[in-house]
């Protein structure tokens, strides 16, 4: 299961640190992961907004079903 999530974070964030320690928690281990720099304005991209519209990485845990659409 942890294969098939994919998860948004930015370094220094809490509420990113949540769910990692909660993934880990549950031995949800091997899902993918992208460090988005803050700096380059990355969690404002189009890549977080179709996950996120807020535009806000808390973080963005996405599952992707096999034909490949957000869920």
């Amino acid at each position: 299961m942890a294969e098939d999530m994919f998860l948004l974070w930015g370094s220094g964030s809490p509420p990113c640190w949540r769910v990692m320690i909660a993934l880990e928690e549950k031995k949800l281990q091997g899902y993918k992961n992208k460090l988005l720099s803050f700096e380059k304005m990355e969690h404002k991209s189009q890549e977080v907004m179709e996950i996120n519209p807020r535009r806000q990485v808390g973080c963005g845990l996405d599952v992707i079903n096999p034909l490949g659409v957000a869920v």
